[in-house]
């Protein structure tokens, strides 16, 4: 069983401005509180054109296989999918044509080597370029791979269109699945538990995206074995 490890998740809210973004500080890596990310973009800068309704990854062997749609404007030329192991360098792992097909399905396999899983978490985004020159971030995507008994991966990344967490579960067999978000005094405040079945499913915590500015753990357990945990602040 993988050890708890605390990790970097920027995850900006994008509806009501008034409740700022969420960033997350992290053993391996460690972001200013400003919500800035890398090259010293603003956080307004990091929402796609469009509409991106999801952005997952499944694990496969030694790759992730990334998914998304997008409804992009007719301005749009490709993505770029970068990746990063610490959340804050990113590196362009390849590119990504846009279809012209409204709600067009897209996908990328992202090949590692084996030891690069085993020692580090992978942050992903997706850098959509435009036929003028401007560019455009989605949100980050953090993916752990397990490989074990009953669990093949975890991922975790806002909802691009409310902004509630989502996370990305893939299992080699059915599994009872907590998740929960508690205060920086360890006080419970949003919990849900599913028993999941085999294969990929994708949980919606509710409410996530309302809650108070500070600082917050997110914690998901697989048949009270395998967990990620997640450190992060709201401002």
């Amino acid at each position: 069983m993988k050890s708890i490890v605390k990790h970097l998740l920027v995850l900006q809210l994008v509806l009501v401005a008034a409740l700022g973004s969420w960033a997350g500080t992290g053993k391996r890596s460690i972001v200013p509180s400003v919500p800035f990310i890398n090259g010293g973009e603003p956080a307004s800068a990091i929402v796609l054109r469009g509409s991106l309704a999801t952005f997952n990854a499944s694990s496969g062997r030694n790759c992730f296989t990334l998914t998304w749609n997008s409804a992009v404007t007719p301005s749009c030329d490709h993505f770029d999918v970068e990746r990063s192991l610490d959340g804050v360098k990113f590196e362009k792992m390849g590119e990504v044509k846009v279809q012209a097909t409204p709600d067009a399905q897209y996908s990328f396999k992202d090949n590692f080597r084996p030891i690069l899983a085993r020692n580090n978490d992978f942050y992903y985004r997706l850098r959509q370029a435009d036929l003028n020159g401007q560019v455009s971030y989605s949100k980050m995507l953090i993916a752990r791979v397990y490989n074990t008994k009953s669990l093949a991966s975890l991922s975790v990344t806002p909802d691009p269109t409310i902004n509630d967490i989502l996370v990305n579960i893939q299992l080699k067999e059915n599994a009872f699945v907590v998740m929960k978000i508690s205060d920086k005094s360890g006080n419970q405040i949003v919990r849900k538990s599913e028993k999941a079945q085999n294969g990929m499913s994708t949980y919606q915590l509710e409410g996530s995206n309302s809650l108070a500015p500070g600082q917050y753990m997110l914690e998901i357990i697989v048949n009270s074995k395998e967990r990620l945990n997640i450190a992060l602040e709201k401002s």
